[in-house]
């Protein structure tokens, strides 16, 4: 059940998509998920980071960590246990086959190099022996579906124009909001023409250039612009591929562009057009010269719509996403019993972004998204009075995370993955919600905590994890017979 509002709003696509996200990283062979808006006496709801991905993540997670308390098992094994297999235990709840699947692999080189194991132990007798403090450690996941649930807002295009100096003007439906899509795009276009990024410019978004666009929302802004811009610059480089061949062929009159040319032969790099099976080459500058004078055009307009999505809402089955963006993360918490302010000491994250355009962004986003989240989880409550009017309605009433509350040590990276196995523009994959599903092992992190003044049963803690409920849970723990 969530929380809807007065209005209907964005509530029931953030429902369906955390129902596609109940299972988190986990085979649930035999599960029914049911999920109802309710409507009630305060303003709408509308979509943030992850867009419903966190509220079904953070459900499982939690079950995950309550059936480790009630065995007395390390919460990663059971976890391990459970997550999703190759080959086989690899089909979502929705009838989704998940393909080229790093999960395993994740979770055992993050339980490697997070020395899981022997800090579980420290921790463990930290606890045993400490009158004022309580530590926890869990590792939680994401597998995050990357497309729009609504089918139709899978589609992009983009207006890619080269001047005759090897600069680039592009336009597409990308809305830039300092997350860096007007840079991945703009180094696509300029590997595709084997120029300097810098010799690109995005253009601002623009309905005189890109009709009909949809949200740069769903961690989609890159595939779906990039990949559009790509098909446009990829027509263009096809274009001065022939026209290259006509001139290394000695030919005087003016070239036949054909549809169905073949520019396998040709490199484009470092601003020079190279035919491999001769080395021959040409200054781009000069290239483009003489396509101008041969009349070839040199700008183009592409298309492209995520292709294989073919999800039935009314069954609730099949191919809901283009692909999965995984990822893992362990967190360790320390807890003061007296007041129960809770400190991130450590966090490590250790995700597959497949082959990243922007490594530097990537990482920009990783780390930004799981602050971000653990913010989420631990601080930022909501407070309505009886009449339904929002107290924490300002930086005052309502704590975002500061400085001070990042990790004290913060390791973050990505493996190394070359693989193909998804449509996707440069074999890369999605990075801008995913990652906030992580911040999640900071909430589990704190049961775990809480777990060690458990006597009969498991904590019972709230999202957000504030000091104010963690001290609460601690005291009635306290009080259990």
């Amino acid at each position: 059940y969530s929380n809807g509002g007065a209005y209907a709003d964005l509530s029931p696509s953030i429902m369906e998509r955390a129902m596609l996200h109940m299972d988190s990283a986990y085979y649930l062979p035999d599960v029914e998920i049911h999920g109802t808006v309710c409507r009630t006496n305060i303003h709408s709801h509308t979509a943030f980071r992850g867009f419903g991905g966190p509220q079904g993540t953070a459900t499982i997670e939690s079950i995950m960590e309550d059936i480790a308390i009630y065995l007395k098992k390390s919460s990663y094994d059971v976890r391990r246990i459970n997550v999703y297999g190759k080959g086989k235990n690899n089909v979502t709840p929705y009838g989704q086959v998940i393909d080229f699947n790093p999960l395993p692999e994740l979770f055992d080189q993050l339980y490697q190099s997070s020395d899981y194991q022997k800090r579980l132990k420290e921790i463990e007798e930290f606890n045993k022996t400490s009158k004022t403090h309580l530590k926890g450690l869990s590792m939680t996941a994401t597998k995050f579906g990357i497309a729009f649930t609504a089918k139709f807002l899978n589609q992009g295009n983009s207006l890619v124009n080269v001047h005759l100096d090897g600069t680039v003007q592009a336009s597409t439906g990308a809305t830039e909001m300092g997350q860096g899509v007007n840079t991945k795009i703009q180094k696509v276009i300029a590997d595709d023409l084997g120029i300097d990024p810098r010799q690109v410019k995005i253009m601002p978004t623009s309905t005189e250039k890109n009709h009909n666009t949809s949200p740069t929302a769903a961690s989609s802004g890159t595939d779906l612009n990039a990949k559009a811009a790509s098909v446009a610059t990829l027509k263009i480089r096809n274009r001065l591929a022939q026209m290259a061949l006509h001139i290394f062929s000695g030919k005087t009159e003016e070239v036949e562009i054909k549809e169905d040319f073949n520019d396998s032969d040709f490199e484009f790099e470092n601003n020079i057009v190279k035919q491999k099976s001769t080395s021959k080459t040409i200054p781009l500058v000069e290239l483009l010269g003489k396509a101008y004078f041969n009349r070839v055009q040199l700008g183009d307009y592409a298309f492209y719509k995520t292709p294989g999505l073919s999800f039935d809402k009314e069954k609730g089955q099949g191919r809901a996403f283009n692909y999965f963006t995984n990822g893992v993360a362990v967190s360790e918490v320390l807890i003061d019993q007296f007041t129960g302010e809770l400190k991130v000491t450590r966090a490590d994250i250790l995700m597959d972004l497949g082959r990243p355009i922007n490594h530097a962004i990537d990482i920009g986003q990783v780390t930004g998204a799981f602050v971000q989240a653990q913010g989420w989880v631990t601080t930022e409550k909501l407070v309505y009075n009886d009449k339904g009017t929002l107290l924490s309605h300002s930086p005052t009433t309502y704590k975002i995370p500061n400085i001070q509350d990042t990790p004290r040590i913060f390791n973050v990276d990505l493996i190394e993955n070359n693989k193909e196995g998804h449509d996707n523009i440069k074999g890369s994959k999605a990075v801008g919600e995913p990652p906030f599903l992580l911040g999640l092992s900071v909430w589990t992190a704190v049961k775990h905590a809480l777990s060690f003044k458990a006597k009969t049963q498991a904590p019972y803690i709230k999202l957000p994890a504030t000091s104010e409920e963690i001290l609460m849970e601690l005291t009635r723990l306290k009080e259990l017979p």
